[in-house]
């Protein structure tokens, strides 16, 4: 049973978010217990089973849904958040969502967010993916895009001598991938931060205007125990975050409104010849515009047929021709019209079901981008030669020449007929703002009404930011972490923080 614990500042979540600001404030000298649901598994003890690997790191062990099952959300549930199970790629947020965010208060001052973009890059050796760990069907995907006049798009990866095994969404068993586990979170442990993996924040107490403890539970032995701080920070994400301020009575006609995600769906081409698309990094080619982002996604074999349209017979068929087959998904930046609530299991069984709904239905704005944009995917895998090319669509549906990829608008009328359609990227639910009473968090970080609780993670965007944002939100929660803190960061980490987090990385993995 874990005894009650007293500290300066309780960080509810150790992903993008909680880690960075756990690093700054343990740095600056304050005590530091960082809260997570998750166990903490560190590279020797991952593998590439998926099953195992997913229903171990995975939150709902990859079977999270809407109200409606017809939207998947992927989310870790490890230390390191879904960092960890990310494919480590790091776009900066785009200066038009910046500007859109600062019309609805939340104010990204331009020079303060890129020297914290330097920051965050630096700590996690954000390059382009070398050319090396390309897999083969990435040079086909890049054939089609030249043919349609479209300049293919190299990602930006938070990445150490990666070997290219393709199974980023696994974890890294090899310890290549800089996610947070391998960097912000070991960090902060170097400065004296405390990491309470497997535990769970329940709710949040409070009195006269400001929390007084968080109740906890300890999944190892089901004990609960409370934590008391001078200051609480919420990183959870955006499923999680809201979830907790709606179990503890705080700002319920807000939290949980306005969720929104990078949404879609995945198409997959085949080839006369093998393309091996599983033989390298499985991220390596996109084409993003201010609409949709095209970014080739190449899974191993279990998340591939998970995706992957068709039943019986005609599965099993196309599986088989696994090595000349590959795939790439199309997201959209939805609109913010989703809402993570207490539903019915909640209510009727707790101690069951102690768990957020959320719900969403894509607007018919958003659907008809979508639509656009696996047109576009459909030409480009066309264009680079693929025999024939698999929508989404669960009234299973093929294309072999250009003039028929309008079939899409007539086989995918709603989100309910795609197959696979969902996100690993949730946005939204307790927005920042400078509205009194619609937003959540206050220009300073911290909840309305409560002076010493705060919020750091993907849950502030007002809505989607189109790219994948993992970076984005560590270089939120480092300007968050100045203000909680009240400290002033270095222009750069010091050269020997981020080289020890390296070197311990490298020595681990040579």
């Amino acid at each position: 049973m874990r005894p009650d614990v007293e500290t300066d500042f309780l960080v509810i979540g150790s992903g993008a978010g909680g880690s960075v600001v756990a690093y700054h404030l343990a740095r600056a000298g304050e005590r530091v217990v960082v809260l997570e649901r998750g166990k903490w598994i560190r590279p020797d003890d991952m593998s590439e089973n998926e099953l195992d690997q997913i229903t171990t790191m995975y939150k709902d062990g990859g079977s999270q849904t809407n109200t409606e099952a017809d939207m998947f959300v992927l989310q870790g549930q490890v230390v390191g958040g879904s960092t960890v199970l990310s494919n480590a790629v790091c776009f900066r947020l785009p200066e038009d969502v910046r500007s859109r965010f600062a019309n609805l208060g939340f104010e990204l001052p331009l020079r303060e967010l890129t020297k914290a973009f330097e920051r965050c890059e630096d700590v996690l050796n954000v390059h382009l993916l070398e050319d090396e760990v390309y897999n083969p069907a990435a040079y086909r995907m890049m054939d089609g895009m030249r043919e349609l006049g479209l300049k293919p798009g190299r990602f930006p990866k938070a990445m150490l001598n990666c070997i290219g095994c393709g199974y980023c969404n696994m974890g890294c068993r090899y310890g290549r991938k800089l996610d947070a586990s391998m960097t912000w979170v070991p960090m902060a442990v170097d400065h004296g931060a405390e990491i309470l993996p497997e535990s769970e924040a329940l709710k949040i107490e409070t009195r006269g205007g400001a929390v007084a403890c968080v109740v906890c539970r300890d999944h190892r032995d089901g004990s609960t125990f409370r934590v008391r701080a001078k200051r609480y920070v919420l990183a959870g994400g955006a499923i999680n975050t809201p979830e907790l301020l709606l179990k503890s009575g705080i700002l319920p006609d807000r939290a949980g409104h306005r969720t929104s995600f990078n949404a879609g769906g995945i198409i997959f081409a085949e080839y006369d010849e093998p393309v091996d698309g599983f033989d390298g990094d499985q991220m390596c080619v996109h084409h993003i515009t201010r609409a949709y982002a095209i970014e080739q996604v190449h899974n191993p074999p279990l998340s591939f047929a998970m995706t992957m349209p068709g039943w019986f017979e005609r599965h099993h068929s196309d599986l088989g021709r696994y090595r000349n087959l590959t795939s790439a998904g199309v997201l959209v930046p939805t609109q913010p019209v989703g809402q993570v609530l207490l539903g019915l299991g909640h209510r009727v069984i707790k101690r069951l079901f102690d768990h957020a709904d959320f719900k969403f239905d894509l607007p018919g704005d958003d659907l008809h981008v979508l639509r656009t944009g696996l047109k576009q995917l459909m030409r480009i895998y066309l264009a680079s030669g693929a025999k024939r090319v698999i929508t989404p669509a669960h009234n299973y549906t093929e294309v072999t020449d250009m003039k028929d990829v309008d079939v899409i608008d007539k086989v995918i009328r709603s989100q309910r007929d795609i197959v696979g359609f969902g996100s690993s990227h949730p946005q939204g639910g307790a927005c920042m703002g400078d509205s009194d009473t619609r937003d959540v968090v206050t220009p300073d970080f911290n909840v309305h009404g409560f002076e010493n609780l705060f919020i750091t993670d993907a849950s502030l965007f007002p809505h989607s930011i189109r790219v994948n944002p993992m970076l984005t939100i560590m270089a939120v929660a480092d300007l968050a972490a100045q203000k909680i803190g009240s400290l002033t960061p270095p222009d750069k980490i010091e050269e020997g923080i981020a080289w020890e987090a390296r070197q311990r990385l490298a020595g681990a993995t040579s």
